[in-house]
């Protein structure tokens, strides 16, 4: 008879077999021969993808580190005006999606935006006259995404800072050193493993987008993915993109697993203490709110209070009985998701628990890697494993059953996508329960099972309420792979302002994205609270 630890094993082996499928069969399209359209495409459009893709991570990683360390290092150093608000507020724009930052920003500063004309009205000025920044470029691109993803650097590096030492501070003083001085030599150096590791989150997301760089024609890799899916109606050839996409970001995260090796400073327990903020005044105290309210205002504040002017304008006309449907569908998608995920993860990781060998943590580790791969690519590789299994379950069963284009697919793609999420919340939930919790159920003979309901899940509900919010957020935002796998006439709150933006009615759109908004501010305050327990 099969034991738990066996069925946990066995489980986790074959659930990281089928999440790892699609991932495996993109690599395997790098060594499939060439047709006439990857010839074409490899000729005419190749390059430019690989440009744009490098140009907009060397552009987002230099703002978001400047952005992002900046902000973290005065809320964590200093006290100054506005300063405790700041330190929740600059987070923020991790409530708005990229895409619909994009369209707000492109309905404001375009050409004939709403700022844009108001502007020229007032000077009394043609477009011909005044110098012109085209928001709607690739430059305007990285700036918006910078705006978004700057809290990655932000709240990596601001928990960097809290739990380290001010010793190391402290003794930087006795060297009369000045606050620039101590800056330079001390507090960037220490702080590089925490910069290096927002940054490249930051980048990650950028490289993946879809909807602002469908938006402002720009070309990269994830672009002419859907444009071979869609356009030229080559899944191979966009396997092939998503192939060498995958391989980039891979060699991505092994460059900062590099870098970061052997240069982790930190503090002997012994003598740590939290930092004393230094209040600033004066004009100092001036510049650290400016520079603090600037992200935050063109982040979150400014295309909030646009976004509510549209909704105000258009809510009657788009809200209707089709919308609270989409509505519906939305939120049901991403709570049963959620509810999917957060089980698998706390599998995984149980496993690891139970079992304490190399290979369970192997097995974690592989599921987790489905992270850092983008949204259409995961996407293209499903469609192709989907494809496989369709094409076995015809021939060996005679039956017309498909997989590809259901909810089904659309499931999968966000388990492959987004459990490594859930995986961390529960790994840093079990590193607090003491490994005496399980020596003392195995002394009472209790059962692994009466084990797992009555000790592990009560201690480890705040870890699952955590995992389970942050992927619901995921999944409402999540924009290229449900495109892709969505059954026909399946939307989302996602995809309907998308599909509003592409037929320029950048008004009415700002009704779903406001909903998207909405529900992530909701479940951001849920997650807070849910943290303060903790």
């Amino acid at each position: 008879m099969i034991n738990n630890f066996s069925k946990l094993k066995i489980s986790s082996v074959f659930l990281t077999l089928l999440i790892s499928a699609p991932a495996i069969i993109i690599f395997l399209y790098l060594f499939i021969g060439s047709s006439e359209n990857w010839e074409h495409l490899k000729e005419t459009l190749l390059f430019e993808y690989v440009f744009n893709s490098l140009y907009i991570m060397i552009g987002v990683a230099v703002l978001t580190a400047l952005i992002g360390f900046t902000t973290a290092y005065l809320t964590s150093l200093y006290t100054f005006s506005f300063s405790k608000f700041f330190h929740y507020g600059l987070i923020l724009p991790f409530a708005i999606p990229t895409y619909i930052m994009a369209f707000i920003y492109g309905g404001m500063f375009d050409i004939t935006g709403s700022v844009t004309t108001f502007i020229l009205d007032t000077l009394g000025k043609t477009l011909d006259e005044v110098i012109f920044f085209d928001i709607m470029s690739i430059e305007g691109a990285i700036i918006i995404m910078s705006l978004v993803l700057y809290p990655y650097v932000y709240l990596i590096c601001k928990t960097y800072l809290s739990f380290e030492s001010a010793s190391i501070i402290d003794a930087a003083k006795t060297f009369n050193l000045s606050s620039w001085q101590i800056l330079k030599k001390v507090i960037l150096p220490i702080s590089r493993p925490a910069i290096v590791a927002g940054v490249t989150l930051a980048v990650m997301e950028a490289v993946a987008d879809f909807g602002v760089m469908d938006y402002f024609g720009v070309s990269t890799f994830v672009t002419g993915i859907f444009r071979a899916w869609f356009g030229m109606g080559s899944v191979e050839d966009a396997a092939k993109l998503a192939s060498i996409l995958m391989t980039f970001v891979f060699l991505l995260i092994v460059l900062e697993r590099l870098q970061r090796r052997n240069k982790v400073y930190k503090s002997s327990g012994k003598d740590f203490k939290p930092i004393d903020k230094v209040k600033l005044t004066g004009f100092k105290n001036v510049l650290a709110v400016i520079t603090c309210f600037i992200p935050f205002f063109f982040g979150f504040l400014l295309p909030f209070i646009q976004l509510c002017f549209w909704f105000a304008i258009s809510y009657e006309e788009i809200i209707d009985e089709d919308f609270m449907t989409l509505l519906y569908q939305t939120i049901t998608l991403a709570f049963g998701s959620a509810a999917l995920i957060t089980a698998l993860a706390l599998l995984f990781v149980y496993n690891v628990r139970v079992n304490q060998d190399k290979s369970s943590s192997i097995l974690t580790q592989v599921v987790k890697m489905g992270y850092s791969i983008p949204g259409a690519v995961v996407a293209v590789g499903i469609l192709s494993f989907f494809a496989i299994l369709d094409r076995y379950v015809i021939d060996l069963f005679s039956s017309t059953y498909i997989i590809s284009g259901t909810i089904i697919a659309v499931v999968f793609g966000y388990c492959v996508r987004f459990l490594a999420i859930a995986i961390n919340n529960f790994e840093s939930g079990f590193t607090r329960i003491p490994t005496t919790y399980d020596d003392a159920a195995k002394t009472f003979n209790i059962g692994q099972n009466k084990t797992f309901v009555k000790i592990f899940l009560p201690l480890l509900k705040n870890s699952a309420f955590a995992a389970f919010i942050v992927i619901f957020i995921e999944v409402i935002k999540e924009l290229p792979l449900t495109m892709i796998l969505r059954p026909f006439n399946y939307d989302t709150l996602a995809v309907r302002a998308l599909e509003l933006t592409q037929q320029a009615q950048i008004i009415e759109s700002s009704v779903p994205s406001m909903f998207i908004i909405i529900i992530g501010i909701i479940s951001v305050t849920l997650l807070a609270k849910n943290m303060n327990k903790a």
